[in-house]
């Protein structure tokens, strides 16, 4: 849903952390009339508010809540009329996904979102918003970056696909601000949106719950929480919650066994009467499970089924992956017209994959048996046999002198395994200042961070393989390290007895960036660096008319750097500076209708991104070029409601309308998994970016029971298919020369695909949950849950892509080429999932 900025509620106050930055929080129900903020009366005298656990006189009491009333004032009038088409998602939709979806997955309910994974659970999850892939999207978690500072998203290509730094069991609540926020909510390095996370808090009763289920594809899932409440019930006791919780699932394709297991813990230590607030958050997740590194022949998947997918004697790619989260936090009251706050932040990620092809499938030699590609990520796909052994291409003393054909007796039979291990470690720091005029709600902020890299490849013809330095190494040390200071400033200021609105800021950001490339079979070891910097301004003017109305409109610039793995030699071994950084100016404008019984919002965006990452790759050369010259668009409508039938019945819904597009012809990732590199045409669509997207649905919630029904409808999308060799000749359409344009050979290029769409598909999903009424010991509630994702069983492709089969000539002959007959490859998404569950709450 979208968020609501002018509904009436009804407060209670309660002295914890709220993660905008502020000193307190309210809990919040929406009425049908205007109510001012609630203040329990004290039951002997009537006139004075109760503080729990507090020891104050009534009149201090009274003192303690003006001062929240009054800070609660103030941080209304920074979230009330938000000039822009900001989504909430709440716990009701957090629940409607369960254990068979991700954190990205959870996102598909807003406008302008499409998401596809290959698995349930999180895993190798895929995002675009308004068609900006998730790399270049900024994410926050409770106000720290967290995506991949490095690469974007959650790192580079096939690293961390398995789990993620935080899991839906371990949030309250997200926050999407599609393309630019205002610089107090964006985050670092976006331009296409911000996706801002909120963690589980501790509250001040204290609870306890266990949980389990077991549902399709053999997926179950069991774990805890516990709820300290508030030391001694005093208003400034401590506070603290730990949840534990693990999952495992067969996958619903073959051969994509996974395992997660999510930790996280969080305290509160309050002070100054619950006005000022020390937090703490650690969270640590682990999965390791199989993935597909690409797409599969859809004849197979027509031959054997929608859960066909290679035996691992065939081929794998394995990952073992962890990530590590700690926050440290505190926020501080000055004054009635000051607060300020600060985060310390450490995060450590880590990634084993294991890629496997067997020695059965030797691309020196055309397999008739096996006519469609077997993508595993091996090394032994793109090198041949003979560039290995004393003499040859990678022997390389004191790097690399594994000889697979004299251990294995067979060259290719060694190459069958490659072993990649790699780590990140970013640690920062967030200072805050919130400063409360008459007129003026003014937010004074910093970034600084800084994040390093390292990891080794290894490759030999078994798994487990041996992992020895300067034998079967296949690249030793290097790295990279990017240091980020970013210092921004965001006013709110109230106008024309408070009806108009005007939110102008600016951030401004130095990163400073360099590479260590490893000791390789290419190059020695060498170093690449650089500094960028960037100013982004933004403007957003909201207005309150009569009958609850207001209009809106707003303009930012984003920009994010480059990712460190487009640092790269030039030729004749000299340096080339990185690319700048690519650069989006965002426009949008809509009309908002906000009543405690219907919300309608309204809106249209405008999106150009400048100076688009390009890069090249000459395989003769081993050389890469990277270069900002592509330019795209992104375009749309956008609208959301929400109405409120009777106290138990509530309708909901939204939908949006997309074109993206790219304005000049260039070298691009034309995907947004970035597994593929090709060439994008002026006029091209953008893959993978539906241009209808929609969500509608209906919630019930009467005594004990409540359901949900939910309908997702995701519109046809363009695909991407690869260039075949006669292609090469000529520019697709036309009979010039292709040799006439710049830095591109077409074989083996994708591009996108307008000559076939994806066909749209809509599944539905159910959540049905009865709380049985108990009396046994200390248990408060016993909660039964049914989750039906994909309701109606569809079959559908949520990606789809066109290939042509790669053939080698002989073995004197050329290098492997593509030849003439395409085959299609895809992913099926998630069929039916039912999972049932249990919870019972003490």
């Amino acid at each position: 849903m979208q968020v609501g900025t002018r509904r009436k509620r009804i407060l209670l106050i309660t002295a914890c952390s709220v993660a905008s930055g502020m000193v307190f929080s309210a809990r919040v129900w929406a009425q049908s009339a205007p109510a001012p903020i609630i203040i329990p009366a004290t039951p002997a005298t009537g006139n004075a508010p109760i503080i729990p656990g507090g020891t104050a006189t009534p009149v201090d009491q009274a003192v303690h809540i003006a001062k929240i009333k009054k800070f609660y004032k103030e941080l209304l009038l920074k979230e009330k009329n938000v000039a822009a088409a900001v989504s909430h998602i709440d716990k009701k939709q957090i629940d409607s996904v369960a254990v068979s979806g991700s954190i990205q997955s959870l996102l598909k309910q807003t406008p302008s979102v499409n998401e596809y994974q290959q698995n349930l659970g999180q895993s190798v999850p895929v995002l675009t918003i308004r068609g900006v892939r998730n790399s270049q999207l900024a994410q926050t978690l409770d106000g720290i970056p967290l995506q991949d500072l490095l690469s974007g998203g959650q790192g580079a290509f096939l690293n961390n696909n398995v789990g993620s730094p935080v899991t839906l069991g371990q949030i309250s609540g997200t926050t999407v601000y599609p393309g630019v926020a205002p610089p107090n909510e964006q985050g670092f390095a976006t331009i296409g949106g911000t996706i801002a996370y909120t963690t589980k808090k501790p509250s001040a009763k204290p609870s306890a719950e266990v949980f389990g289920g077991y549902g399709s594809f053999d997926t179950s899932n069991i774990g805890f929480e516990l709820n300290t409440g508030a030391y001694k019930n005093e208003i400034d006791g401590v506070r603290a919650l730990l949840r534990y919780s693990q999952t495992y699932t067969a996958g619903y394709t073959d051969n994509t066994n996974s395992r997660f297991g999510d930790m996280l813990f969080s305290f509160d230590k309050p002070y100054d009467e619950g006005l000022s607030h020390i937090t703490g958050t650690v969270i640590y997740n682990r999965g390791n499970g199989y993935v597909l590194t690409s797409p599969l022949p859809v004849a197979l998947l027509n031959q054997y089924g929608p859960s066909f997918n290679f035996p691992k004697s065939t081929t794998y790619n394995r990952q073992n992956d962890s990530y590590l989260t700690a926050i440290l936090g505190d926020e501080t009251y000055i004054n009635p017209h000051l607060i300020v706050s600060g985060k310390l932040f450490y995060i450590h990620n880590t990634t084993n994959q294991t890629n496997y092809l067997t020695p059965a499938i030797n691309p020196s030699v055309f397999n008739a048996a096996l006519p469609y590609g077997v993508d595993g990520q091996s090394l032994a796909q793109f090198y041949t046999a003979s560039n290995f052994g004393p003499g040859n291409t990678f022997y390389k003393p004191g790097l690399f002198t594994y000889n697979p054909g004299a251990v294995f007796g067979q060259a290719y039979a060694g190459l069958a395994a490659t072993q990649t291990d790699n780590h990140t470690t970013t640690v920062g720091f967030t200072p805050r200042m919130n400063i409360f005029l008459p007129h003026n709600n003014i937010t004074i902020g910093a970034l600084f961070a800084k994040e390093t890299s390292a990891g080794s490849e290894y490759i030999y013809g078994t798994d487990p393989m041996p992992e020895i330095a300067g034998y079967n190494s296949f690249g030793l040390g290097g790295g990279a390290q990017r240091t980020v200071y970013t210092a921004f400033l965001s006013d709110k200021i109230e106008l024309l007895d408070n009806k108009l609105h005007i939110e102008p800021g600016i951030s401004l950001t130095g990163v400073y960036s360099s590479v260590k490339a490893p000791l390789s079979y290419f190059n020695p070891s060498y170093k690449l660096a650089n500094y960028g910097s960037t100013a982004e301004p933004y403007l957003g003017i909201s207005y309150d008319f009569p009958h609850n109305l207001v209009a809106y409109a707003s303009y930012g610039k984003g920009a994010r750097f480059a990712p460190t793995t487009d640092y790269s030699l030039g030729s004749a071994g000299s340096t080339t500076a990185a690319p700048g950084p690519e650069i989006v100016h965002a426009y949008e404008a809509g009309l908002r209708y906000d009543t405690p019984r219907l919300y309608l919002n309204a809106d249209i965006y405008y999106q150009k991104v400048n100076d688009a990452f390009s890069f090249y790759t000459n395989y003769n050369t081993g050389l890469s070029s990277y270069i900002n010259v592509g330019e795209q668009q992104f375009r749309g409508v956008e609208a959301s409601g929400k109405f409120r039938v009777t106290p138990e019945i509530e309708l909901f819904g939204n939908g949006s309308y997309n074109q993206a597009n790219y304005l000049n012809s260039y070298s691009a990732s034309v995907t947004p998994f970035q597994g593929q590199f090709g060439y994008a045409f002026k006029g091209d669509p953008v893959t993978s970016a539906p241009k209808w997207l929609g969500n509608f649905g209906v919630e019930y919630d009467h005594g004990p029971f409540s359901a949900r029904f939910a309908g997702q409808y995701t519109g046809q999308q363009y695909t991407t298919f690869d260039y075949a060799p006669t292609d090469a000749a000529y520019i697709p359409g036309t009979a010039q020369p292709a040799s006439g344009f710049p830095g591109i050979q077409y074989a083996l290029t994708t591009s996108p695909n307008k000559t076939f769409l994806l066909p749209g598909f809509l599944t539905l999903n159910v959540l049905l949950k009865y709380n049985v009424p108990v009396h046994y010991g200390s248990m408060k509630k016993l909660t039964l849950s049914l989750n039906v994702r994909n309701l109606l069983g569809l079959n559908y492709y949520s990606h789809f892509y066109n290939v042509y089969q790669q053939i080698s000539g002989p073995a004197s002959g050329p290098t492997p080429y593509l030849g003439t007959a395409p085959y299609a490859t895809a992913f099926y998404g998630p069929p039916r999932t039912i999972f049932a569950s249990v919870s019972a709450k003490f």
